[in-house]
């Protein structure tokens, strides 16, 4: 099993670990578990929030798009984990976290597929218990920002002939690529592994 320590531990948190937490959560197979994957979205979220390496919060945003977008049922339970630190990472500064907690956000809730049911449920459930600033910044962001970019994903989708996710299809597949990249070892071959 992945070991979360390593990711929790304020002062050891790598690239690696967290595209290992990644890896695992992509992975197929029947040793994972509702605290087993809770462990590592709860290690994703502290990673995720403003103040940490900017790096770190990119690679922790690309995991938890990824495994949105690819395997939504296994990240569905811990949107109220990962909701408010994706929220305070849509307004940052640096644009690459921005972009990348953009389209975290828009996965979580599946905003391109569902528009906005899986967001209705959460305001509705855990959502509600959001300070009252946060619970209305969010709603606003959700109702001007998001469902526009969902439905500028889903036009492009359909431009697209049904591919494209958000019209990043190439960015989406790099995004897997570097999730998948970690462990693998380097032949020589200008490749890493067989790919």
């Amino acid at each position: 099993m992945y070991d979360t320590d390593a990711i929790r531990e304020k002062n050891f948190v790598t690239d690696n670990s967290i595209l290992a937490a990644g890896k695992y959560l992509l992975g197929e197979g029947d040793n994972k578990n509702f605290e087993s994957n809770r462990s590592i979205f709860e290690a994703l979220a502290m990673v995720i929030q403003p103040g940490r390496a900017v790096d770190a919060r990119r690679l922790a945003l690309v995991v938890v798009r990824t495994v949105s977008r690819t395997q939504n049922d296994v990240v569905k339970p811990h949107i109220p984990l990962l909701a408010p630190p994706i929220f305070a990472s849509v307004r940052d500064p640096v644009i690459p976290v921005k972009l990348t907690a953009e389209a975290a956000f828009l996965a979580i809730f599946s905003v391109v597929e569902l528009e906005s049911a899986i967001f209705d449920k959460y305001m509705a459930g855990a959502g509600a218990d959001l300070p009252a600033t946060v619970k209305r910044s969010m709603q606003d962001y959700f109702k001007r920002v998001a469902l526009r970019l969902g439905n500028q994903a889903r036009e492009r989708q359909e431009a697209e002939g049904g591919q494209g996710g958000l019209g990043l299809s190439g960015d989406e597949r790099d995004d897997e690529k570097e999730i998948w990249s970690v462990g693998k070892v380097d032949l020589g071959e200008g490749q890493f592994g067989g790919e």
